[in-house]
């Protein structure tokens, strides 16, 4: 089905050649040249792997830009399987998502001198019809591959263009890395089937190089020098949209569509869009269902929900509350088995469905904590780094969209703001910027089984913990 994407793409090349396709920093391209483009890195890629003799994933590493779409691209037609690579993970990430997919070759523009890197990396066998393997961000610090079908991305883009009919975009700028699956297909595959132009900036000109210190004046201003009408948000990107808007630095009245997601969005951020007139549709997605699975759209918004399900998409609850999703299901992770398509998904997310069908969704089962800017990041694996520090007995790691990561944390031979400071950069020290701590503090007394904060074997009882200490520490 993906190959339907390719086909217009072709048509457009053909028909109206010399109409804008994408821009980036340094250069723009029609869709005559960017067909061009792409079909001549597709030869030279098939080619390619036909000397090794393999039909192994090729790993796409760069920064927002025009050569990163069009070997994207190359890689649908060519029908080579492409494993994009967060510009967030660390190296020790980046490492086991090459050994995990088996990839043959590492692609890298921004180093022109040798852009292909061939490796020589056990093979690994993927599900049957796997066209893209998008690792989630590593809620537990080794990232997972999710295996996707060229039918499940198609499925995706054609829901959220049924779903946005009628918006009038007239372009489009890409506010996040293309590696995260909800750029690629809403802000890359989406604007090239309906005709919309695309415009790619680097990372560091929107203030986002940095997920640790972001700079939203940078944003705010690239934002202002650009032509867009629509980009994709995240709820702390959102945040700096609306006061950019209300500080004058940002039209109102210019925005055709506002998509946000990627975290929950208070509804504080959502009612002070709404009163602005601004078209701000909040949605739900997992990569294991292609990416968005609901959306609010035009004519069909709920406050506060995350929309009806897209059209190809199935929702039901458990007994528990736990959404449970079908009709667009993963391959299978890498490593595992096989999914059965057919079968229901549970999210990990607790949720209701209203009377008209809107999707509300209230937070995780567990303690996996999402960050404003969209990752994921689960508890125990920042309370072990602090763990290791010396002096730290116990810790306690929780947040938010809108707190960030903090911590409590028992260390009765460590006093005082300097100390707090060192703990808090050892801590950080071996985590990538998306699962940094924004504070820690020290608390007087152990978690204890007396105080029913521990378990007999001594886990954390993070619910209990949360109800007793965080009223205390509300001004960390």
């Amino acid at each position: 089905m993906m190959k339907a994407l390719l086909e217009r793409l072709a048509y457009r090349a053909q028909h109206v050649p010399d109409q804008l396709a994408v821009q980036d920093a340094t250069r723009a391209l029609s869709y005559q040249l960017l067909w061009q483009q792409v079909q001549r890195q597709a030869a030279w890629l098939g080619a390619q792997l036909e000397q090794e003799g393999s039909a192994r994933p090729v790993a796409l590493l760069a920064d927002n830009n025009i050569d990163w779409l069009v070997a994207d691209l190359a890689c649908l037609l060519a029908e080579v399987p492409c494993v994009p690579v967060p510009g967030f993970f660390t190296d020790a990430q980046r490492q086991h998502l090459l050994q995990d997919s088996g990839c043959v070759a590492l692609w890298q523009p921004d180093q022109p001198a040798e852009p292909w890197l061939w490796l020589d990396l056990a093979p690994v066998t993927l599900p049957p019809g796997c066209c893209k393997v998008t690792y989630t961000s590593g809620s537990t610090g080794e990232p997972k591959g999710v295996c996707l079908a060229a039918t499940s991305l198609m499925h995706t883009v054609v829901a959220l263009a049924e779903r946005l009919a009628g918006q009038g975009v007239q372009a489009h700028l890409c506010t996040m890395p293309l590696a995260v699956l909800l750029e690629n297909l809403a802000g890359v595959y989406l604007p090239l089937w309906l005709g919309t132009p695309i415009t790619l900036l680097p990372l560091a000109t929107l203030g986002l190089a940095n997920l640790q210190r972001p700079q939203p004046q940078q944003f705010l201003a690239t934002l202002a020098a650009s032509a867009a009408d629509s980009v994709i948000l995240l709820p702390a990107t959102l945040g700096w949209l609306l006061s950019g808007i209300e500080t004058g630095l940002l039209p109102a009245d210019r925005w055709q569509w506002l998509a946000v997601g990627g975290g929950k969005t208070s509804r504080q951020l959502l009612q002070q869009a709404e009163a602005l007139g601004l078209p701000v549709y909040e949605g739900y997605g997992l990569s294991e269902m292609g990416s968005v699975v609901a959306l609010n759209g035009p004519g069909q918004t709920r406050l506060g929900s995350v929309g009806r399900p897209l059209g190809h998409i199935e929702v039901r609850l458990a007994d528990d509350g736990e959404v449970l999703v079908r009709g667009n299901r993963m391959l299978g992770y890498l490593g595992g088995d096989i999914a059965d398509t057919a079968d229901w998904l549970a999210t990990g997310d607790l949720g209701s469905l209203d009377a008209d069908g809107f999707l509300h969704i209230h937070g995780r089962k567990k303690a996996t904590i999402v960050t404003g800017l969209g990752r994921n990041v689960h508890p125990e694996w920042v309370e072990a780094e602090l763990l290791a520090v010396p002096g730290v007995l116990q810790a306690f790691v929780y947040g938010d969209e809108e707190q960030g990561i903090r911590a409590l944390l028992f260390a009765p031979a460590l006093q005082g703001d300097d100390a707090l400071a060192e703990v808090m950069a050892q801590g950080n020290r071996h985590l990538p910027g998306y699962a940094q701590l924004q504070s820690v503090h020290f608390i007087d007394t152990p978690f204890s089984q007396q105080q029913g904060e521990l378990t007999s074997n001594g886990r954390l009882r993070r619910h209990i913990i949360m109800r007793q200490r965080l009223p205390q520490q509300e001004t960390v």
